[in-house]
């Protein structure tokens, strides 16, 4: 049987200067997904459809990706986390599930921290966001693989998925040059900058999955067990896959996520 297309709709809010685009599918209960540095809005594209039949399922672009503005240059959490605000504001949104994978994890933790009335629940996916800084620095310091800068492979997917799935290798590094693409280096240091370990954590009443992947090198799941252990609603979920396994294993992922916010 043909299923009908989903409702979608797409915009720009006005944040400090800034146009941030948004895209809207689905109804239901809203989800806000948080890219991460190698994303934009277009990347969840192995999630919306899951998502988006329980679901308002809202993409967005941070500064300087996808069709996102970053003329001020001001960028990084911070600015990120102002941006949602604007785009939740905008949208009329309250009682809202975040999703941050990788860099989008310090966007929604560091918000829902400070806006907890906002927020019905979190999820945290492959990302050291509220890890211990000795672990942040590990990520920020680390060489990419220069062997698989190349048109099917890219560090953050595993090499198993790139030879088993070539085209969507392919098909990762054409989403990811979508925008201007703020300099990665410059972003990682404003995630290093960004101490959201040093926050009082323990008061965040917002039920937290964090969904890590057992093969993420970049992000193991142990660095976020102490944050895990400082949340009162935490709790931590570990699926196969790498550091994109949202991508690489998205019926593993869109299961998770989806029982997780059911049950919330």
């Amino acid at each position: 049987m043909r299923q009908e297309p989903l409702h979608r709709m797409s915009g720009y809010v006005q944040s400090e200067g800034e146009d941030i685009y948004y895209e809207r599918t689905g109804e239901g209960p809203p989800v806000v997904l948080c890219h991460g540095l190698g994303g934009n809005h277009a990347i969840w594209w192995r999630q919306i459809e899951a998502l988006a039949t329980r679901h308002e399922v809202i993409t967005w672009d941070q500064r300087g990706f996808g069709n996102s503005t970053a003329r001020s240059g001001d960028i990084g959490p911070p600015a990120a986390r102002r941006d949602l605000h604007a785009l939740l504001d905008h949208l009329g949104l309250d009682g809202v599930s975040l999703v941050g994978q990788s860099m989008g994890g310090w966007a929604v933790l560091g918000y829902a921290q400070a806006h907890p009335g906002r927020i019905r629940s979190l999820v945290l996916s492959t990302t050291l966001a509220g890890a211990d800084r000795s672990h942040v620095d590990r990520l920020v310091s680390a060489e990419p693989d220069r062997n698989r800068l190349n048109r099917r492979e890219h560090p953050v997917l595993s090499a198993q998925f790139c030879t088993e799935q070539p085209d969507l290798g392919v098909l990762y590094n054409q989403i990811s040059s979508f925008g201007t693409k703020p300099n990665p280096a410059a972003i990682l240091s404003a995630m290093a900058s960004d101490r959201l370990a040093l926050l009082p954590l323990e008061e965040m009443a917002v039920p937290t999955l964090v969904l890590m992947a057992s093969g993420d090198a970049l992000c193991p799941p142990a660095a976020m067990e102490s944050l895990v252990s400082r949340l009162p609603g935490g709790r931590m979920q570990v699926i196969p896959g790498s550091h994109s396994a949202y991508y690489e294993v998205p019926e593993l992922w869109n299961e998770a996520v989806l029982a997780f916010l059911a049950s919330h």
